[in-house]
């Protein structure tokens, strides 16, 4: 009987000492596991907040993103507009200018030749019948002729002194009042009006080209300015779009992180919820056999 009592005493030390060292084992188990939970929970809300921080961001990309297309696109617009107009306003231009140097050129040729005949033959001259408009050219038709102008200078020229004398006709005289008026009864009164004509015609040229440079100069700031808005606007654009580039490649790393992360917390909760029944089922086997044994001695 007391070999009896002393084997099962034995055998009650043994059991208790692996128990305690279960125990000791599903201790450390159940601290490591929620260790590793507590990790992974903050793991979890570390990349969360940082995947909320990045959608926000390539938000914020996206709506500049669309400003910054908008307003490429409105100045671009613009520029193209204006690049048009100028053009037409250059032609135009270029066209009057051409125009106004034909009749300065006619005019300094016909005062150089009339010049001339009046050097020549100054009684000649002074017999030209200048009491209305189509006397006047027809004398200084056969003058012109004579020095061998070309048919559209003559043409031009004619031009010039109706248009001068209908000029002279609305701002000078009275309805009715007679056309002799517009020119003196003399040669050089002649050639003043002439030389008129022609310090009108460079008055209209030099007007005409302030007005082209001063539009060739606002142009040029307004496309600078525009060129330097759209340059800068297409600077920050890809600036932007590598950004939101970078943000999703970084959101999807965080995101595939967030899974892992997920994953590792979901096992730990597992593992540690496994344990504990474990060790709970073997602690309550322990003490059925205490239990068992003490009945037993």
């Amino acid at each position: 009987m007391d070999e009896l009592v002393a084997k099962i005493n034995a055998e009650g030390e043994a059991e208790a000492k692996a128990y305690k060292e279960y125990f000791d084992w599903c201790d450390d188990m159940s601290k490591n596991a929620g260790f590793e939970i507590k990790t992974a929970e903050a793991k979890k809300e570390k990349l969360e907040a940082q995947i909320g921080n990045l959608a926000s961001s390539i938000t914020v990309s996206v709506s500049k993103i669309e400003d910054l297309a908008a307003a490429i696109a409105a100045d671009d617009a613009e520029l193209k507009n204006a690049t048009g107009i100028r053009k037409k306003e250059n032609a135009e231009f270029t066209k009057n200018e051409a125009e106004l140097m034909d009749c300065l050129d006619t005019l300094e040729r016909t005062i150089s030749i009339l010049s001339k005949e009046m050097a020549k033959n100054p009684a000649a001259l002074a017999q030209i019948d200048t009491s209305s408009t189509e006397r006047l050219v027809q004398t200084l038709g056969a003058v012109i002729d004579a020095a061998g102008f070309a048919g559209a200078d003559k043409t031009r020229l004619v031009t010039l002194i109706q248009s001068q004398q209908g000029s002279q006709s609305d701002d000078d005289q009275e309805p009715g009042a007679p056309a002799a008026a517009a020119y003196k009864s003399h040669s050089s009164g002649i050639i003043d009006v002439l030389e008129d004509m022609k310090e009108k015609a460079e008055g209209e040229l030099a007007g005409l080209r302030k007005v082209e440079n001063k539009a060739k100069n606002e142009f040029a700031l307004l496309k600078g300015s525009l060129e330097a808005e759209l340059a800068n606007d297409n600077k920050n654009l890809a600036k932007t779009k590598n950004n939101k580039a970078a943000d999703e490649e970084s959101k999807a790393a965080a995101e595939s992180d967030l899974g892992s992360a997920l994953d590792e917390l979901k096992k730990g909760e597992e593992s540690l919820a496994s344990a504990n029944a474990e060790c709970m089922q073997v602690a309550a086997d322990h003490q059925a056999t205490i239990t068992a044994r003490a009945e037993e001695l």
